[in-house]
């Protein structure tokens, strides 16, 4: 009966919520047109004359905005006639603000050449408060990798480039942001970091994971990371916090993208762990076209990456299809369909054989994954101060599972909605409402039939009190029911504040609470008798509840330094970690820890000199996680470390150009995890890579060679499983 009422009060509320934002909705239609016209123009790097993609273009207190495509270009429609402010931002540049004249029914042409700079302060997000907003406004911490620096890099994955951004790291197939994920044997296990694609949450219906084999990075156009309490937006799933992909543009003209890499593996540096006389090799091909038909934006790509692999069992085959059409309407509004689908076919390496046989295994899993993603988002500008935003998903995936596993379930099935409005009443305050619900199909033989719902409305307010202050305070009602179960609810609150005592100096803080309920699979997965590993399944897991805090300052020196130091503490309460509950056999449990705690500090630095022929860029995290309470089944006392959480981080990535020619190298270091859960005499070493670069830049055409793990150092994130060997490899990309 309590579940029942709980969820009676949920569509109470959502209810209410809908009438809301339809009034809202009802009454900007019922206000005056103004006289518009429109302005269009291209943004342009001032040394090179190279088009900016991506670049962000806004109309100063109104809700008009837009970015650059892929040549440059942007176009903003239905401006108010009349002295517009315009500003231009783009991530590593310094940003413009221009005072433009818009005349009536006419198109007024302006282009902009910015300057590159180190200052972090101008580059424009959304993922802090599902609006455009300054950097330095932003109350949370938020890290932006663009498009540029993922290909600089000539990173194959996404998960592979979220390296470089503090207090991130991979720990097995999950992403962890400031220790909030740990890892998984069996892969089961939900994450607590949200991945979301153009805004849209993309995690599996049955395991909550996030499937960073997706889409492929060339059509990324950015990616932002929000930290710290991101539920009060973006609900269940981001409880430690966010990653919001934002895919590229069609472009006004036909443009064809291409890159090509290929590379080998070295022999392991143990002559003992050697395991087969035959040329380790990979190859990656990506291939993108864009262009516009009428009133038809369209983007397509395919992708294609195979690798041998660098051990026994770890070969993979994979293709990636991605399609992007937007179509304008004459009212202004848009809607923006984005589809992907990738196919995975690869070898599953658990663990080592043993130690002198470090690339062997005893396990020949293969696995066949399928990944499918759609969604269509309407945007729709019902004048300079009130937007509404709608938008429709499917997700189809079925994540690769080891033991064979993967054959025992289904695709599992995720049906979401949402409506957004933003509403500027006056120039000091920006009001973002809506709601969102999502439908979850999941089954298998291990865990049966299931299916949930979730209903959430939320709400968030920031105001300008003055240049020098922004606070911001929102609330989201989270529910979450599973058919036939049980009912789980929470108010997540949500406080923030943005503060500029001194130019070049930004002070932001944020304090909230954090949500996520039990996935599918952790509460009732049970293997066969007969399978290698014991699941034992856990219907009254508990959800998990945080509350999150941070404090920071981010620092401009000149126009070559910028710097952010922050300090951040999350209290977890019932966090959900696999248990092993026999000494005897391997028998696995998912849960709950009854108290814990991850605090530390991150900073992050970047310079250029020379008119950016010379720089640095480089982060350190230290981090303490611990248990506040004791736990005999966890053999966990006070303050004891929770497993696969890293006590120090830390990245460096210096180069220097000479003329068309770069030099970069990367650094990156994870000091020795204090716990694990499984096979914990195992030796562990601390993590110690370094990838060296050379890039020659000609005309549209790049061209790169590049050596990875360089020193070919030999480590374990995961126990019983060796970190990549040393791999050699050239790539060549453009467009046409």
């Amino acid at each position: 009966m309590k579940n029942q009422i709980n969820f009676r009060s949920t569509l109470a509320i959502c209810f209410i919520s809908i009438i809301i934002v339809l009034f809202a909705a009802v009454w900007s239609l019922a206000a005056s047109e103004k006289p518009t016209g429109a302005l269009v123009g291209t943004v342009t790097d001032a040394t090179t004359d190279l088009p900016l993609v991506g670049a962000n273009i806004t109309v100063v207190n109104t809700l008009i905005g837009t970015s650059t495509d892929m040549n440059g270009r942007f176009q903003l429609p239905r401006v108010p006639v009349g002295k517009q402010l315009l500003k231009v931002s783009f991530i590593g540049y310094r940003a413009e603000r221009v005072e433009v004249e818009v005349l009536q029914d006419e198109s007024t042409h302006i282009n902009f050449a910015l300057s590159p700079s180190a200052i972090l302060f101008d580059q424009v997000v959304i993922t802090g408060s599902r609006q455009s907003e300054e950097l330095s406004e932003a109350a949370n911490s938020v890290n932006v990798l663009s498009n540029l620096e993922i290909r600089q890099r000539n990173r194959f994955r996404l998960d592979e480039a979220l390296e470089a951004l503090p207090a991130v790291q991979r720990v097995g197939e999950n992403i962890s942001i400031r220790g909030g994920t740990g890892y998984s044997l069996l892969g089961v296990g939900g994450s607590r970091v949200l991945m979301m694609i153009d805004d849209v949450p993309v995690l599996t219906s049955d395991l909550g994971r996030a499937n960073w084999d997706l889409l492929p990075v060339t059509e990324v156009e950015r990616v932002e990371v929000l930290k710290g309490a991101g539920s009060v937006l973006y609900g269940s799933g981001g409880t430690s916090g966010v990653v919001n992909i934002i895919t590229m543009r069609p472009t006004e003209a036909p443009v064809f993208k291409f890159r090509h890499s290929a590379g080998v593996y070295s022999n392991p540096s143990v002559p003992e762990w050697k395991w087969t006389d035959e040329n380790l090799y990979f190859y990656r091909s990506d291939m993108s076209y864009s262009g516009t038909i009428g009133r038809v934006g369209l983007r397509l790509s395919a992708s294609r990456h195979y690798s041998t692999g660098d051990r026994q069992n770890g070969d993979f085959s994979r293709w990636y299809f991605t399609a992007r059409p937007v179509i304008r309407f004459d009212d202004g509004s848009n809607l923006a369909i984005f589809a992907a689908y990738s196919r995975d076919e690869r070898g599953f390496f658990l663990q080592w054989q043993d130690q002198n046989h470090a690339l062997n295994t005893n396990f020949q899993d293969r696995i066949d994954v399928d990944g499918f993603f759609i969604s269509a988002t309407y945007n729709k500008l019902y004048s300079t101060r009130f937007a509404l935003k709608s938008r429709l998903s499917f997700n189809s995936q079925l994540i690769g599972l080891p033991f064979n596993l993967t054959r025992d379930f289904k695709p599992a099935l995720g049906f979401s909605g949402e409506m957004q409005g933003s509403w500027l009443p006056n120039d000091r305050h920006t009001l973002t409402f809506g709601i969102d619900a999502k439908r979850d199909l999941a089954e298998s033989s291990y865990f049966g039939e299931h299916r949930g719902s979730a209903v959430s409305p939320y709400l968030q307010e920031k105001w300008k009190v003055n240049e020098q202050l922004q606070l911001s305070a929102g609330v989201r009602y989270e529910a979450y029911y599973l058919v036939g179960d049980s009912a789980e609810t929470q108010f997540s609150p949500k406080v923030g504040l943005s503060f500029k005592p001194f130019e070049g100096t930004i002070i932001h803080s944020s304090l909230g609470r954090g949500f996520r309920a039990p996935t599918i699979a952790e509460r009732f997965s049970v293997t066969d008798p007969s399978d290698n590993v014991q699941l034992v399944n856990n219907p009254t897991l508990l959800p998990e509840r945080s509350t999150l805090f941070d404090i920071g300052i981010r620092q401009r020196i000149g126009e070559f330094l910028s710097a952010e130091v922050t300090a951040f503490s999350n209290s977890y309460t019932d966090l959900i970690e696999i248990a092993q509950i026999s000494d005897l056999t391997i028998e696995l449990q998912f849960r709950n820890y009854p108290r814990a705690r991850i605090e530390g500090i991150e900073t992050e630095a970047k310079m250029q000199l020379f008119n950016n022929r010379l720089g640095v860029q480089g982060n350190a995290t230290w981090m303490r996680s611990r248990s506040l309470e004791s736990d005999r089944l966890f053999d966990l006392d006070v303050d004891t470390p929770l497993p696969y959480r890293p006590r120090f981080s830390a990245y460096v990535s210096p180069f220097v150009k000479f003329g068309n020619l770069t030099f970069e190298a990367e650094y990156r270091y994870t000091s020795r995890f204090e716990r694990v859960s499984f096979f914990p005499r195992d030796e562990r070493v601390p993590l110690k890579v370094l990838d060296l670069r050379a890039r020659y830049q000609w005309k549209r055409y790049s061209f790169l060679f590049q050596v990875n793990n360089a020193v070919n150092y030999n480590y374990t994130v995961i126990e019983q499983n060796l970190g990549e060997l040393r791999n050699f490899s050239i790539a060549i990309s453009g467009e046409l």
